[in-house]
């Protein structure tokens, strides 16, 4: 492989990861940030501390806000006068999907993610994979800063970066 084709690599994969979540963002998305959506949230047990800010959920949770659904086995999200700032997933995996504009689903999976409202970053951490109709991209970790559209996959000393493109059908 030539450098300039190892230099594509990263660009389809920011690409690739863009496209999942700024598809995974409401319908009522501006420039200026996310219309406030209501978050809802189905669990076997949940704990609310108002007076801290926390919620912590348990057992089989699924949070959805707007296209987005996210799996996990224990969710907590910190919220400050009832808007919620962050929230921290952890499941075996954690699954997050959304539709993209074709209607054509959007996975990403990982041990651990993190969603922090404010800055609009996502987190996903160990085992991280995002998987599009046309892309599929692992690594030990993936960060995407959604206001600064700046995507990073980091691999571990033993395990690389993977990224698979497949062609669009004509």
């Amino acid at each position: 492989m030539t450098h300039q084709n190892l230099t594509l690599i990263p660009r389809i994969a920011t690409i690739a990861l863009c496209s999942l979540l700024l598809g995974a963002l409401p319908a009522g998305a501006t420039a200026q940030g996310v219309v406030a959506l209501p978050v809802h949230i189905v669990a076997d047990s949940a704990e609310m501390d108002d007076r801290k800010g926390v919620g912590t959920y348990t057992g089989n949770v699924v949070v959805t806000r707007g296209d987005l659904t996210l799996r996990a086995d224990r969710i907590i999200i910190y919220t400050e006068e009832r808007r919620p700032l962050r929230m921290e997933a952890e499941g075996n995996p954690v699954r997050a999907e959304a539709p993209d504009i074709n209607n054509e689903p959007r996975i990403a999976t990982s041990s651990r993610m993190e969603y922090t409202f404010d800055d609009e970053t996502l987190l996903l951490l160990t085992n991280a994979r995002l998987q599009t109709s046309t892309e599929d991209a692992r690594g030990d970790r993936i960060t995407y800063d959604l206001t600064q559209d700046i995507m990073r996959i980091d691999g571990t000393p033993t395990e690389r970066v993977r990224i698979t493109i497949q062609p669009r059908p004509e």
